[in-house]
């Protein structure tokens, strides 16, 4: 499995990267932008978390004086069977369109983009257990 579209600020994962990296002044809209958004709308919910994301570019982030209008997403993992994204990443890409996205998750998308998400019970099931396991919130049995 891979991953797409963490951010340091809400995921202590290793293959997280800060918004700072992420949202960088100068920077063009990417060209896929959009595509990338219709296909990240299309995945499965794989692993849901109760709580929401503050948004992580903005001054007040991890504040006393943030607002709670400032939520930008519910804390949630979706999928498509290869690659697990959360689902702010989604909330950040439409607001910030000159975001970097990653080459190799563009990649995918433009030869998957056409192919339906369609994954079983079963699937999402075991899906949703890797991830628990991978992100160290259990011991894999």
């Amino acid at each position: 499995m891979k991953y797409f579209g963490f951010i340091k600020e809400h995921d202590n994962d290793k293959y997280a990267v800060s918004i700072k990296d992420l949202i960088v002044d100068g920077n063009k809209e990417n060209p896929h932008r959009k595509e990338v958004i219709e296909y990240l709308k299309k995945g499965e919910l794989c692993v849901p978390f109760m709580g929401c994301v503050e948004n992580a570019n903005d001054p007040n982030f991890n504040t006393d004086n943030y607002d709670d209008d400032y939520f930008i997403a519910y804390i949630s993992i979706s999928t498509d069977g290869k690659w697990y994204w959360p689902d702010y990443i989604i909330t950040y890409l439409e607001k910030y369109p000159t975001m970097r996205i990653d080459k190799d998750f563009i990649n995918y998308v433009l030869r998957n983009k056409d192919n339906e998400i369609k994954l079983s019970e079963e699937d999402i099931l075991k899906l949703e257990k890797l991830y628990i396991d991978k992100a160290g919130f259990r011991k894999a049995e």
